[in-house]
């Protein structure tokens, strides 16, 4: 039977390739993350266990591997067996193997790329595999660190910039357009509408906006549901800096309180 309109657009396959494509990348990275992520967690939780979690860098212990079991579910985890550097078999406190080992659940089929080059398989019986998992290189494989902001300092310093730029408050400055792209239509007859983000000094801090014609709407009650949406994420981006504000002053005043309640 024929159809009078579209219910969504169509979009070419061309993008939709390359959106899969985007997303194999994004996720193969994100599997990559997590495994180094996890790698270095037992290595150190390793250490933490066999040093009693003493914070001296130069704490002795003499683990170098550690026995990972991969079961045919793919669940991996940690037997608590390691072995010295002179071939000697130990074992982990179980209490503390117990929160390691919560870790060591994260490594699996996704990101076994990372964890696997560093393990020697001992034995593989009925898709239970064993493994001398390699502690030392697992503790100097690379690791992506995101560098934090060391002191609120330096999140002031950041807003101060951003404030002379683009001072307060911030404002928004609604436009309606026509079928013919002119500024100004009634409400519920307009088929775009644009929401810019305005500085008080005049500078335009983003726009957002979103179509509203017979092809995007399917009628008053649609067109009011979109126009609401945007008007509060334009709001919620005018409001933000001053929200920011607040949540830094109270961190500001958390900070003082707990300098000065330790001897």
């Amino acid at each position: 039977m024929p159809h009078a309109r579209t219910t969504y657009p169509r979009i070419p396959h061309s993008a939709l390739y390359a959106a899969q494509l985007l997303a194999d990348a994004t996720r193969r990275e994100a599997d990559t993350r997590t495994g180094r992520v996890m790698c270095h967690i037992i290595a150190a939780g390793v250490r933490d266990i066999l040093t009693d979690n003493d914070h001296d860098p130069g704490a002795p212990f003499d683990a170098v591997l550690a026995e990972l079991i991969s079961y045919p579910s793919g669940f991996v985890q940690l037997s608590g067996a390691y072995w010295t550097a002179a071939g000697e078999r130990g074992e982990l406190d179980p209490h503390a193997l117990f929160e390691l080992n919560e870790w060591a659940g994260y490594l699996d089929e996704a990101n076994e790329h990372v964890w696997r080059p560093l393990c020697e398989l001992i034995n593989d019986q009925d898709g239970r595999a064993v493994y001398r998992f390699d502690l030392v290189r697992a503790a100097r494989g690379p690791l992506d660190v995101l560098e934090l902001p060391a002191d609120l300092a330096r999140i002031k310093a950041a807003w101060d910039r951003l404030s002379s730029a683009l001072p307060r408050p911030w404002h928004t400055r609604e436009t309606l357009h026509n079928a013919d792209g002119g500024a100004y239509a009634p409400e519920d007859e307009a088929e775009y509408v644009s929401v810019e983000i305005v500085a008080a000094n005049g500078m335009r801090v983003a726009e957002l906006g979103a179509a509203m014609g017979p092809d995007d709407v399917e009628d008053q009650h649609e067109r009011r549901s979109v126009l609401t949406g945007i008007r509060a994420d334009a709001n919620l981006i005018a409001t933000a800096p001053q929200d920011l504000a607040y949540l830094l002053s109270q961190l500001a005043q958390a900070e003082d309180r707990l300098a000065r309640t330790q001897p």
